[in-house]
Order: structure tokens, then sequence, then C-alpha cells
């Protein structure tokens, strides 16, 4: 008898250490996911920190006034006001159904639409869009997991060339910059339902988002936000969110420099063109 207790107690220590290994191997792996994840966050800091103080040491020279905009992370010396943009000039039109355009990017500009165009994407897989400005290029995830139509639609009208021309019309310090729909003529433009979350949705810097009227969740004629800093979860949920940010952290700078109080950009920043190419599968 005397044996089989001392069996028995044996395999209970045996069994609490093995539940304390477990346990602190746990505790170690949790551990090393906290420490990425700060090193991951220092990283991103550290860029973003580098790429102002490029910014700020390149529009330095002795042989200029103290007149350029700080891109840095205070406000007090945003203008109160800006410029209103010239709009863009129009494309051609359709009138009928609206083809899935090229995807190289050949189809000539239109930016006329009769009607919303059918499905033109994979929804299994990410797509990149790479977002030339003025002021620089801007890398995007779009991920059309949640947000099928939304995706579909930015795609359609980026290979339409539907965004080539459009000025930035409104900058919010540290908070988003939008590219308004700006024609110097009338167009038609089919209506982009959001695709809002029931829950709804916070905003971090470098989301891009569809634009809706605030307080109503409504549909979109194709104007987007692109959120920049700290401010982005102001952000209005009334706007569908579709993708990231992946880089071009320098470009979001630049185009924050010439914000203004009242949203007016101070100088004109124009897109220049959109290519979108399909990526990786979405991970199921």
């Amino acid at each position: 008898m005397a044996d089989q207790r001392n069996r028995r107690q044996r395999e209970l220590q045996r069994r609490q250490a093995r539940t304390a290994a477990a346990a602190d191997a746990r505790d170690r792996a949790r551990r090393r996911q906290r420490l990425a994840g700060a090193i991951v966050a220092v990283v991103v800091i550290l860029s973003i920190l580098g790429a102002y103080l490029g910014t700020s040491s390149s529009s330095s020279s002795p042989s200029t006034t103290a007149t350029t905009m700080p891109s840095g992370p205070t406000t007090s010396a945003v203008p109160s006001s800006g410029i209103t943009p010239p709009p863009a000039a129009p494309g051609a039109a359709l009138t009928g159904p609206t083809p899935c355009p090229a995807e190289d990017g050949s189809s000539p500009r239109t930016t006329s639409f009769a009607q919303a165009p059918a499905s033109c994407i994979d929804a299994t897989h990410f797509y990149r869009a790479v977002i030339s400005t003025t002021k620089g290029d801007l890398s995007i995830q779009l991920n059309p997991e949640r947000t099928p139509n939304t995706v579909n639609d930015f795609v359609v009208l980026a290979r339409y060339h539907f965004y080539d021309g459009q000025p930035v019309t409104s900058i919010i310090p540290r908070k988003s910059f939008t590219v308004g729909m700006s024609f110097s003529s009338p167009t038609t433009m089919f209506d982009i339902p959001n695709e809002i979350a029931p829950a709804g949705q916070i905003f971090g810097p470098g989301a891009i988002a569809m634009v809706g009227t605030s307080g109503v969740r409504s549909a979109s004629k194709g104007q987007f936000l692109i959120a920049t800093f700290e401010l982005a979860a102001d952000i209005d949920d009334s706007a569908t969110a579709f993708g990231t940010l992946l880089d071009g952290f320098d470009t979001l700078l630049a185009i924050n420099a010439l914000s203004s109080r009242n949203g007016q950009p101070t100088a004109v920043v124009t897109i220049t063109g959109i290519t979108v190419t399909k990526s990786g599968e979405i991970p199921r």
C-alpha cells in the first residue's frame, strides 16, 4: 500500500510539474508577443519620425525664410484657411452598362457613368493600389473580404482613370485628407452603397475609406479619404473603410503639412494616377 501511495504521489507531482511548465511556456510566449508588438510600434514611430526629420531638413536652407509649413506633431502653426483647388477636366462618358475596364490600365479615361459596374475583381484576393500624387506615392492594400462592392467600385474607377487629375479638396490637420470629386462640368456617377460593419469602426492612420454623409450611412459617389495621424479616430464612421496604407508615410507627412484649421488645403495637391494589381490570397 505504501508503494502504491508513493507511486500516486510521484505521478501527481509529475502532472503538477507538467502543468507548471506549460503555464510557464504560455507566459513566456505572451511576453515574447508583447515584446514583438512593442518592437513593431517602436519601428513604426521611428520610421515616421525619420521621415519627418528628413522632410524638415530637406526643406531648410540658409537662403530661405521660415515660411514653410511644419509637418511636426503640433498644429500651432497651421493657418486658419487655405484655397479652393481647381476642378479636374472631365473625361469620356458611358451611357449604357459599365463594362469591366482593362486590368493593364489601357481603358480610356472615363468620368461619367450611367450604371454601376458588374463585379470585376476576385473577392478572394487582396489588391494593391498605388496612388500617385503631386506629393508622392501611397501604396494601399485593398481588402474585399468585408467590403467587396466598395473595393470593386474603387478598382473599376481607378482603372478607368476616374481619379486622374482630381484634387485633394480637404486636409484636416493630423486627421485625414479627402479626394473630392471636382469636375469642370457636370458628370453622372453611380452610387456606391456603404458596407459599414454593424458594430461601427474606428479609423487608424493610413486607413482608406469611401466618404458617406455625416450622421447618415448613405451611399458615396466616389469621393474617398485617407486617415493620417493620431486624430484619425475622430473620423465619422459614416465612411466605409476598405483598405490600409502599406507604404508612403512621407507622402502623408507632405500632404498633412498643407492643412488648415478649416480643412482647406494651403496648396494644390492632385492625383496623377492610380494603378491597381491583384495581390495575394486572403487567408481563410
